[in-house]
């Protein structure tokens, strides 16, 4: 019973110890530049027409976001730490899209999972810090 318990502690203390929490100032200024995505588990390059796609999350929850080439700009983001989360609001914040941090690499690398429901596929955005 001994060994079951200490067991179950060092499980806990890993678990712990590795335990790293995103903060928005590793979000906030930084350029995020498209790289690829992974949809049905295929690793796909980015097409020419958004090789220039880019996200930018600024404080007071501004966000900036290039898509095939337009800018958009007054746009709203939250981030949400229970869940690692970030939703991403239209200008007139009727349109949402939830966002899930599934890795980050701090000035490196963020990956963001969404539900694309025009397909009903998950969808991981690749992003790489610019």
């Amino acid at each position: 019973m001994k060994k079951i318990i200490l067991f179950f502690i060092a499980i806990f203390a890993v678990s712990f110890s590795q335990d790293k929490r995103i903060s928005i100032d590793d979000l906030v200024n930084i350029k995020w530049k498209m790289k690829r995505y992974i949809t049905d588990g295929i690793n796909l390059r980015v097409e020419s027409s958004r090789r220039k796609d880019y996200q930018i999350f600024k404080p007071n929850n501004k966000r900036e976001e290039m898509q095939f080439g337009k800018i958009y700009e007054n746009l709203h983001w939250e981030y949400l730490p229970f869940g690692e989360f970030i939703m991403m609001y239209s200008e007139k914040k009727d349109i949402y899209i939830p966002a899930r941090i599934t890795e980050f690499k701090k000035n490196e690398e963020l990956r963001l999972t969404i539900l694309d429901i025009n397909t009903g596929k998950i969808i991981t955005i690749i992003y790489e810090a610019d």
